[in-house]
């Protein structure tokens, strides 16, 4: 019995060496990830797609504009929310401002 969970354990440590069980792990913490956030398209002017990934377990935020990823940090706001002074929102609206470009206005799709 003993030589059985032994080989066993032996075979569990080799696949999770395996380039394989490697990359379970990655899906699996890309799963757990996508689990604690929440991924918004909104469409915007000048028919641009911007994409927000809100983390439910911190205070911060993905948002992806022309295939870059840029994370923000969420600021206190009286109401609606408020991500390191680039995104500002209230219900399905969103308005993008980046240094000192004029505001791009966004609805949620």
């Amino acid at each position: 019995m003993k030589f059985i969970l032994v080989i066993s354990f032996i075979a569990g440590g080799l696949m999770a060496c395996s380039p394989n069980g490697q990359q379970d792990t990655k899906q699996q913490k890309s799963a757990e990830e996508a689990g604690k956030s929440t991924q918004i398209i909104f469409e915007c002017e000048r028919n641009e797609a911007i994409t927000v990934r809100f983390f439910t377990d911190s205070d911060r935020a993905v948002m992806t504009r022309n295939n870059e990823d840029i994370e923000l940090k969420q600021a206190r706001t009286a109401s609606g929310f408020l991500y390191s002074n680039s995104i500002r929102g209230k219900g399905d609206d969103l308005s993008v401002q980046i240094g000192r470009m004029s505001p791009i206005n966004c609805r949620a799709m």
